[in-house]
């Protein structure tokens, strides 16, 4: 036994080590959104894929069937993405999805190939404190914003809400949600009582986090986390009493948010310490709460049967009632806030938007769903909802890239397949969720697998109403987690056979390789940009001649070098690129506007006025239609 120990606990401290620093690589570098990050986690993940196969490092064991069902549904599915290059509206677009799609199956592979029985819990602690992390750093933001970098998203669209380190608001409260769900019911079933008293600890530091994002889909994603854990839970009672903790520490804490403009603002930190008090309070509250309950045995009580099932009856009874009395009403006014929205006016109270529905999401969803009526089978291709948007509106302008729903998105980029296989990937991953948590013994296997499980359940609800599974960083923090409990089902060691192995190989470095094209080609754009406005205009062209070697197919390096030809004056030069961008993305409306502004300097007025008058059929509701962007979206 004890000659087993040493290796057991290298194994577990390198397991919680490696997924601690995984969330923490992933969330603090803008939530690894930008296309750059992303494909450099991708071409590391499938190298060390590569590696570890090829020198007989892995596997280390034999991943269950239902992970193995997974991966075959994510390897169907971005299959599918990439055979949307032959129809897509943007070969460069339908590219990086197929990069991410890769990366994201990258992930759950080396974290099924590596994990164990015997590793897998340390493996979902790390993750679970690397969230608490990040949910600290983000509250941190906001107490005290001069010791983080300028929040460059909050300055230029002026906005409120707390949107470190994703860059994005509801990110943050997907996030706190998915990590309010993990410590719940982690806390609830932890016999190691300084653990447990750390992570409920955590949990209103994450709660936090999510009411300074003032996001509505941040409040429903908890209150599901929460009813989650309670009906999944062993220690159902214990969850119930943390909870009821960890709300009334928030209750203070939000009160002193209230109390203090510039925190509820995110204008400064006058009366953060203040908040801070708060904050400490309710993390004493919460400490000494866990050792309660675990110092009493309050985790193995139950309430009688009886006593039980009258309590339940008489809560269904009164939430019948409170349906029928009210319900009516609110689902006749939150319908009609829904899909008549009305402009956001400034209030002195952030957190006011939390009680109405209106925004853009109603037409955002109806315009998905024209798209999946036009294009029912096929899609108009991965990453290309933009330009269907673009040119049907429905009369709301703004600019987007998603659907803001990770159903409908592939509906109306990938068709009917593109959803069946998404909803497979879905089902795929809550059934290896579901059956770790079927076969845990262990009290803290049941906590943790029941966090995790929940947790992958808030991040689908948060990705039915947001771009989560482009805010990188959130769908991994949920994949990992599914790939760690399904370490739980793992078998023993696993040695392929020699064309097997060979072949892993070929295939790992294959998909590591799909990442450079778009990795190196937005670098050089980056550059050739710097270089321009440097005033280095033969570097700036060199570079986006760089980009265009690096990714031919990509019309944002065609526009680029447009751009640095046009600056030139090389007027005819800077129109063929124009074109060549065009033919790649003949649907993007700002390479027209482009085209003919070079065609104006040309002299050449009437192609001028007929390439304006296509990119106002792309783009007709446009508020600043002559504006031209100096930089491309990327």
């Amino acid at each position: 036994m004890s000659m087993g120990a040493g290796p057991t606990r290298t194994g577990n401290v390198l397991a919680f080590a490696g997924t601690f620093g995984l969330v923490l690589a992933y969330a603090l570098r803008g939530g690894s959104y930008d296309i750059v990050v992303f494909e450099e986690y991708g071409l590391l993940i499938w190298w060390l894929l590569a590696v570890g196969i090829a020198f007989g490092v892995l596997p280390r064991v034999r991943p269950g069937r239902v992970v193995i069902l997974l991966c075959a549904a994510m390897l169907a599915y971005a299959a599918w993405t990439a055979l949307s290059l032959a129809w897509t509206q943007s070969s460069e677009l339908t590219t990086e999805e197929v990069a991410r799609s890769l990366d994201y199956l990258g992930l759950v592979l080396l974290l099924s190939l590596i994990l164990s029985k015997d590793t897998w819990r340390a493996a979902a602690q790390g993750l679970a404190f690397g969230a608490f992390a990040v949910c600290a750093l983000a509250v941190a933001s906001r107490l005290a914003p001069g010791a983080f970098p300028a929040d460059v998203v909050a300055s230029t669209l002026k906005i409120d809400r707390l949107s470190y380190p994703f860059g994005y608001w509801n990110a943050v409260a997907a996030w706190g949600a998915m990590s309010t769900t993990i410590g719940l019911a982690w806390s609830a079933h932890d016999r190691l009582i300084p653990r447990r008293a750390a992570v409920l600890a955590s949990v209103p530091v994450a709660v936090l986090a999510t009411y300074l994002s003032y996001s509505r889909a941040g409040v429903l994603g908890t209150a599901l986390g929460v009813a989650l854990v309670i009906l999944a839970s062993r220690n159902r009672l214990t969850v119930v009493i943390h909870a009821a903790l960890v709300a009334a520490g928030v209750a203070i804490v939000i009160l002193a948010v209230r109390a203090a403009p510039e925190i509820a603002h995110g204008t400064g930190d006058h009366s953060a310490l203040t908040v801070l008090a708060g904050l400490a309070g309710a993390i004493v509250v919460c400490i000494v709460g866990a050792w309660l309950t675990g110092q009493r045995g309050v985790d193995g009580r139950h309430l009688p049967p009886r006593p039980a099932r009258a309590l339940a009856a008489a809560c269904c009874v009164a939430a019948f009632l409170a349906a029928a009395i009210v319900g009516p009403t609110l689902i006749r006014k939150g319908w009609h806030s829904f899909s008549h929205p009305v402009a956001v006016t400034s209030t002195s109270d952030p957190a006011a938007r939390l009680l109405t529905l209106s925004g853009v999401r109603y037409d955002v969803w109806k315009s998905a769903l024209a798209a999946f009526d036009a294009h029912p089978l096929d899609g108009t291709g991965a990453g290309t909802f933009e330009f269907w948007f673009n040119r049907h509106p429905d009369g709301d302008p703004q600019f987007l890239r998603n659907a803001h729903n990770l159903w409908l998105q592939n509906m109306a980029e990938l068709g009917l397949p593109g959803l069946l296989l998404i909803l497979a990937f879905a089902i795929a991953a809550l059934a290896a969720a579901v059956s770790a948590r079927r076969r845990a013994r262990r009290t803290l296997s049941v906590g943790l697998s029941t966090g995790f499980l929940a947790a992958f359940v808030v991040f689908l609800f948060h990705a039915s109403v947001d771009w989560m599974w482009e805010s990188t960083a959130i769908t991994v923090l949920a994949l990992a987690g599914v790939s760690v409990l399904g370490a739980r089902l793992a078998g023993r060691s696993w040695r392929l056979a020699w064309w097997a192995r060979a072949t892993a190989v070929v295939l790992a470095l294959g998909a590591g390789a799909l990442q450079l094209p778009g990795l190196l080609s937005t670098n050089d754009i980056a550059r050739s940009q710097a270089s321009e406005h440097a005033g280095n205009g033969n570097q700036a062209l060199a570079l986006a001649n760089d980009a265009v070697q690096a990714e031919p197919w990509s019309a944002s390096a065609y526009e680029q070098r447009g751009l640095v030809l046009e600056a030139a004056g090389r007027y005819q030069a800077a129109a063929t690129a124009l074109r060549r961008a065009i033919s790649d993305e003949p649907t993007n409306y700002v390479h027209w506007i482009d085209l003919a502004r070079i065609q104006t300097e040309r002299g050449r007025f009437g192609a001028a006025l007929s390439d304006y008058a296509r990119a106002q059929e792309l783009r007709p509701d446009s508020v600043a239609f002559g504006f031209t962007p100096a930089v491309t979206r990327r």
